[in-house]
């Protein structure tokens, strides 16, 4: 049992996003070793279809299990509302955790009664987050707006100059006191809450995915008993389908360390 709990944890995004769970994971399971997919060469992720995504989560995950990983974690929001359940069937012995579930108890759990959600575009068009939230809190008043330039932008460095204050404006900027919370629906987004809280203003609360993921997953690693005991260093690797030299620098810039990512191709 030990030589299982020891397991790394497999995690995927598109891209850079998911490294924001991926820090979030490594703060609140300091032990856990991890490996981390980026599917850059098939990035973005939110104009694909379901087949596409279906077919890029399978093979991403089929390459994780060859890794002995002991759960994943859908570190995309894209993913997490379209194909998550279809996955979840075909690898029903591996522990699964996505982004929107625990993104929505959080929200469902919150005073504020005025919401927004920004996300990519097959999120939004899923509408799974905001169903979710009102079958609990049929009163929530929920604004949702998709999202498409974020998170290339986020991709390039973007995040700070005048082309991320102009996409924000472009989007939310005629949401300035009609919401009390937003959810940064794509884990790509908490890279942009200086430029969303210079639109928004600093009362809106903001609901990071990242947080409340790293806390589901722990939660479940507890529940079947299968937390790491291992107390030497935890190892992290990084796996990309594009070029790594990108990616390295932005997560240089998000993880505060310097991770070294191999080309790995993923069948997709």
């Amino acid at each position: 049992m030990a030589q299982y709990n020891n397991r790394p944890i497999g995690i995927f995004d598109s891209g850079v996003g998911g490294l924001t769970v991926l820090a979030k994971i490594q703060e609140l399971l300091p032990n856990e070793s991890t490996i981390y997919v980026g599917d850059t060469a098939n990035a973005p992720y939110g104009g694909k279809t379901p087949e596409a995504l279906l077919r890029h989560g399978r093979d991403i995950i089929n390459f994780l299990c060859s890794q002995n990983v002991k759960a994943v974690v859908f570190a995309c929001g894209t993913t997490s509302s379209t194909v998550y359940g279809q996955l979840a069937t075909e690898f029903p012995q591996l522990p699964l955790v996505d982004v929107i579930r625990p993104a929505a108890k959080a929200c469902i759990e919150l005073n504020q009664s005025r919401l927004g959600i920004i996300a990519t575009a097959a999120t939004i068009k899923s509408g799974l987050l905001a169903q979710l939230i009102k079958a609990r809190r049929p009163s929530m008043q929920i604004k949702t707006q998709a999202c498409p330039l974020f998170m290339p932008m986020v991709e390039a460095g973007i995040t700070h100059n005048h082309l991320a204050k102009w996409a924000t404006e472009t989007y939310v900027g005629n949401w300035k006191g009609e919401i009390d919370a937003l959810v940064l629906g794509c884990t790509h987004y908490p890279l942009l809450t200086d430029a969303l809280t210079g639109v928004l203003g600093k009362d809106v609360q903001y609901i990071n995915l990242a947080t409340y993921t790293a806390q589901a997953l722990s939660q479940k690693l507890a529940a079947i008993g299968c937390q790491c005991t291992d107390k030497t260093q935890a190892i992290h690797k990084y796996y990309v389908s594009g070029p790594p030299d990108a990616f390295n620098k932005t997560a240089r810039f998000i993880l505060g360390s310097d991770p070294y990512a191999e080309h790995m191709c993923f069948n997709n």
